[in-house]
């Protein structure tokens, strides 16, 4: 929680974003109808092992070439993870059973080297990273041949790939001058082609997040912001409100409201929930919200209930399970996690680990793959 706070610190204006607060939709089985779900952070908790039904396991091979320093980024292609090794800004990539087989990096400043990965995607056989601070996205095969670069015309939160354009989330940045706009779309030649949720939130936040805001989904992309309850959903031209977090008295923004300087200490001892991180599957949600500087609240919903649970990641009185959300793979939570949490949370669930012995050797992560109970029984 110290690096939140750390981060936050240096904010002086931030930015909310309150979505719809329409609750239609939450018989719909279908997942891209819009749909609001109510949050509460003074529920009962949940253990985390619990709601767990079954857990698969995926170590990371660690060799000379493999040594992860975080596996807070992952990317399942075909039957490859590619774990996005921040601290040495490279990709490591390995088979379906955590074997390692290679390693790209191209860090530098030199031609088709970039200096750091803020986002990353796959399309086909074609690799793609942007770096924010250049504003310039490269692309790369496989196997880390250089193909080429391209600059966008600002610079941007995250940015994905779709069906041939440029999905971008603005991060409170300007476009084309002056206009300021929360999202948008960009043809294949980087022009602006659509700009979505226009503000006036101009040096709103002074920090970059390392979440993903911009996020394949079925046959869309999900778009997602700092300080926003709302998750949107962009498909073939069309884009609207997909999910809403209604947290009540116990989300801090209202009405978008951009606060002073003087008036930033309030979070930090508001109680509320100011910002989240969202994670979607056709079935759950997956939420982590921060609450003033003093915590993190975590929830689970089924979207076609809205059955909520308010998860418990304690490890013990003081300390939470370390965990990194990554995702989802058919339909279970993919996280990674340290050997020490892994073999705790083996043991309160009763599995016996495969190759125990390899894992608490390894510094590497490993990967979890969690399917939860059904909803009848949080």
């Amino acid at each position: 929680m110290s690096k939140v706070i750390a981060a936050s610190a240096a904010i002086f204006l931030l930015v909310g974003c309150s979505g719809p607060k329409n609750k239609e939709g939450l018989q719909s089985q279908k997942p891209e109808t819009f749909q609001s779900y109510q949050l509460s952070i003074d529920a009962e908790r949940k253990s985390f092992s619990s709601l767990i039904e079954s857990i698969e396991v995926v170590p990371l091979e660690e060799t000379d070439n493999s040594l992860l320093t975080s596996a807070s980024r992952v990317l399942k292609h075909r039957n490859e993870y590619l774990v996005i090794n921040k601290g040495d800004e490279e990709v490591v990539f390995f088979d379906s059973e955590g074997k390692y087989l290679r390693t790209f990096r191209q860090l530098g400043q030199g031609p088709g080297e970039y200096q750091s990965i803020n986002s990353f995607w796959v399309k086909g056989n074609v690799m793609s990273i942007y770096e924010r601070r250049r504003s310039i996205i490269f692309r790369y095969t496989l196997f880390g041949d250089f193909i080429d670069s391209m600059m966008l015309p600002a610079q941007v939160g995250h940015v994905g790939e779709y069906e041939g354009e440029y999905i971008v989330e603005f991060n409170f940045n300007p476009i084309l001058d002056s206009m300021l706009y929360k999202f948008g779309v960009l043809d294949k030649e980087l022009k602006p082609k659509d700009l979505y949720l226009k503000t006036a939130e101009f040096d709103a936040a002074a920090v970059w997040s390392n979440e993903n805001s911009v996020i394949p989904y079925n046959d869309g992309m999900l778009l997602v912001r700092m300080y926003c309850d709302t998750v949107y959903y962009y498909s073939k031209g069309q884009f609207q409100p997909l999910i809403h977090l209604n947290f009540g008295k116990d989300w801090y923004w209202e009405d978008g409201a951009i606060i002073k300087k003087e008036d930033y200490g309030v979070i930090e001892n508001s109680g509320q929930a100011w910002d989240v991180i969202t994670s979607l599957s056709d079935e759950l949600i997956y939420t982590k919200s921060v609450i003033g500087f003093s915590h993190y609240e975590h929830h689970l919903i089924n979207r076609s209930t809205g059955k909520v649970a308010r998860m418990d990641l304690s490890k013990d009185a003081s300390t939470e399970f370390a965990l990194n959300n990554l995702g989802w793979e058919k339909g279970k939570w993919l996280v990674s996690m340290s050997a020490e949490d892994l073999l705790q949370l083996s043991e309160e669930l009763g599995y016996d680990l495969p190759n125990l012995d390899q894992l608490s050797r390894s510094e590497n992560p490993t990967l979890v793959k969690i399917k939860f109970k059904d909803s009848s029984d949080w």
